[in-house]
């Protein structure tokens, strides 16, 4: 009997020793790559078939694999957009038409039927919940004796049916129309709209409802080609403000609260500029022109953190700076500098340090369109051969290893690269 009790502790001892080796190993072991999901983006390529020449949707996976054609027979224009969920895409066809695919290509939908138009341009955001869409269409009225028209539609996403006409206002011509005097800018989240009325920030939400005037004195508020730039979360408002060129940079609250002017530099000279927020919503980053520089080609870039006021200069290096584009997890910036034809692409901390140029490989040409992936691991952009216009579609890792072109031959120009949400 006492052999037997010694037998079964003993038995219970190694098994419980086995386990504890085996969960011992499985915690120090990395995950599966297999069971790691793929980072997949999506883009647009133009491509000539026999006698056609169509711009079409596709996704791929970072590393080249999996390329998949949603959209064989129709044109895409511009503006993709992936659901939060990422399972469907937006985007916009024949400058005219709006339309929503599946992430596999399936249900194709058309949201919105247009008419041509002067100059159209689209912005497009999903709801937080990826069921509604809401997009505006502007027909240009800024440039021509005749009003344009600004119109903003919501849709459930069911087709045509499910699309709505929100408001249809006139803009611009000879003399002016005053029913409103710039773009609609929608809130990331679907949920609301920005504009400028009377000299006036305004808002209102997405169903037409609830309009607000933010500003309470007319002013300069769209003046020298500035946006009214949502913050990723929705609650603020980033805009210049001012006489051109001499502008500030100002931050709103969404409810009309809290106006700020975050620079305060009465020398400041603003030409071309483009305010660009962190995801987390914290900070904007900018280029800044030296004062008397009318050509662009001295300029560096400053980055405000809004919780402490402060302005931080990011590169100390006066040259041409674009494309800038934060990491998702806020520790970085990506950008292009130097000539338009002879552009490196770089990164750089966010507090300025570790200056790093990638892409080294490729001759330096037109790089454009930068696109993080959402763990802030890769980069991808367009690369525009010179002479020529083919534009390629490359990844990159964000240390600057893993260079991998994702076009073909056959993609005669590559634009728009979208990452699919995880």
């Amino acid at each position: 009997m006492r052999f037997q009790k010694l037998w079964r502790f003993s038995s219970i001892a190694l098994c419980c020793l086995a386990l504890s080796i085996a969960l011992f190993f499985s915690l120090q072991s990395p995950p599966s790559s297999a069971a790691q999901k793929p980072r997949t983006l999506a883009f647009t390529a133009l491509q000539r078939r026999g006698s056609e020449v169509r711009n079409s949707l596709f996704t791929i996976n970072a590393n080249g694999a999996a390329r998949r054609e949603l959209t064989p027979k129709i044109d895409v224009s511009s503006t993709l957009v992936w659901s939060p969920n990422g399972q469907r895409l937006a985007f916009v066809s024949g400058d005219t038409d709006v339309y929503t695919v599946n992430a596999d290509g399936s249900r194709l939908t058309k949201q919105l039927a247009g008419e041509f138009c002067k100059a159209p341009n689209f912005a497009i955001a999903w709801f937080s919940n990826s069921q509604k869409l809401v997009f505006a269409r502007s027909c240009d009225g800024f440039t021509s004796d005749t009003p344009g028209i600004q119109s903003l539609y919501l849709s459930d996403t069911a087709g045509i049916k499910g699309t709505k006409l929100i408001r249809d206002l006139a803009v611009g011509g000879y003399p002016p129309k005053t029913e409103i005097s710039s773009e609609f800018y929608l809130s990331p989240d679907g949920q609301q709209v920005a504009f400028v009325k009377d000299q006036n920030i305004y808002k209102m939400n997405a169903d037409g409802s609830g309009m607000t005037k933010l500003t309470k004195s007319p002013g300069e508020y769209t003046n020298g080609g500035s946006k009214l730039v949502w913050s990723p979360d929705s609650t603020k408002i980033a805009f210049l403000f001012g006489t051109y060129p001499q502008q500030q940079i100002y931050t709103i609250n969404a409810d009309g609260t809290n106006l700020k002017n975050l620079t305060n530099n009465p020398k400041n000279q603003v030409y071309n500029v483009n305010l660009f927020w962190s995801q987390d919503s914290t900070r904007i980053a900018y280029y800044y022109n030296n004062p008397g520089d009318l050509s662009g080609q001295q300029q560096d870039i400053y980055a405000i953190d809004l919780n402490r006021g402060t302005s931080r200069n990011i590169t100390h290096k006066p040259r041409k700076y674009d494309a800038l584009s934060w990491s998702p997890d806020g520790k970085f910036i990506a950008f292009t500098a130097d000539n338009l034809s002879e552009e490196k692409l770089y990164t750089i901390n966010a507090d300025g340090s570790n200056l790093t140029q990638l892409a080294n490989p490729l001759k330096m040409s037109v790089i454009d369109e930068l696109a993080w992936s959402y763990d802030s691991h890769k980069i991808a952009f367009t690369f525009q051969e010179i002479p020529g216009n083919k534009s390629s579609l490359y990844v990159i890792n964000r240390a600057g290893s893993g260079l991998t072109k994702l076009t073909n031959n056959q993609d005669l120009n590559a634009s728009n690269p979208v990452w699919q949400p995880n």
